[in-house]
């Protein structure tokens, strides 16, 4: 099937120019507005985080990661917008093996706090947590000294915010590395028909249970239609190769910085930017 997809992709992509063409646009995303039901935005989230880490979907961005750590010499790592904290605990297993003094920080604007104490009871020495809201565009100094990273969120931010986050990674020298597991393509729009079901099927296997919302998943299915709603509009937010590096080129002292803008090989391409400073010569 996988095979299937991607075929069709390319001929859909090529016959219409779709990937190159298409503008972004920031459509409404339920889970921004802070009058949204906490209890359904925090159940998208551990969703979210369910599919990354059942599918291992970010195990392509090992090496980028690890990259990550030995231009910045940080065993820090500062999560922003963590949401659920997406499929970090596989990443963070893995790159335990070569990074023993490896700390990670979740952080988010609106905290699932939960599912942070999750991950940090299943890696109570690795995981910690931010209780308060952080803006990933105003980081506060005590987490600055780290490599930071936004999964499957970046693409939540206006252009003038998106370029705030680079621009404060390039003042205070910090590694930062972006990664988004959709595009705006042809494989990220079919995989959407399937995410009612998945809502579906998935949930109770989902921890922790949050007993308030299954009556709006399977009684009135207002939950699996938000998170379909809001991975539409994710889709159409996504920041094209050519505006990701219109918002690098843009940055003060951005030739300070080695930038790399690409996706990962494979059926499941893991969109990615990352920054770090450039070693002298």
């Amino acid at each position: 099937m996988y095979n299937e997809i991607s075929l069709l992709e390319r001929t859909f992509a090529t016959k219409y120019h779709y990937t190159n063409s298409m503008k972004r646009f920031h459509a409404l995303e339920w889970e921004d507005l802070q009058w949204f039901p906490v209890s359904w935005r925090d159940f998208g989230t551990d969703f979210l985080k369910f599919i990354a880490t059942k599918f291992n979907i970010y195990k392509p961005i090992l090496p980028l990661m690890q990259r990550c750590f030995d231009k910045s010499g940080q065993n820090h790592w500062v999560d922003l917008a963590s949401g659920g904290g997406s499929g970090l605990i596989g990443l963070a297993k893995d790159l335990k093996l070569n990074n023993p003094k490896l700390q990670i920080t979740l952080t988010d604007f609106y905290p699932n706090i939960k599912s942070f104490e999750c991950l940090k009871v299943e890696m109570p020495d690795t995981f910690s947590y931010e209780k308060s809201s952080i803006d990933a565009a105003l980081v506060p100094e005590y987490l600055q000294n780290s490599v930071q990273t936004i999964f499957g969120a970046f693409h939540h931010f206006r252009p003038e915010k998106a370029k705030q986050i680079l621009q404060n990674a390039v003042n205070t020298y910090t590694t930062i590395a972006i990664f988004e597991p959709v595009g705006r393509n042809f494989g990220s729009w079919f995989a959407m028909f399937f995410t009612p079901l998945n809502v579906l099927l998935f949930t109770p296997f989902i921890r922790p249970v949050r007993w308030s919302v299954l009556p709006f998943i399977y009684l009135i299915p207002i939950v699996p239609l938000y998170i379909v709603w809001d991975g539409i509009a994710s889709i159409l937010r996504m920041y094209s190769k050519n505006e990701l590096q219109e918002l690098v080129s843009s940055l003060e002292n951005t030739n300070s910085y080695e930038w790399e803008i690409g996706k990962t090989s494979g059926q499941m391409p893991i969109y990615y930017l990352i920054g770090y400073k450039k070693d002298k010569k």
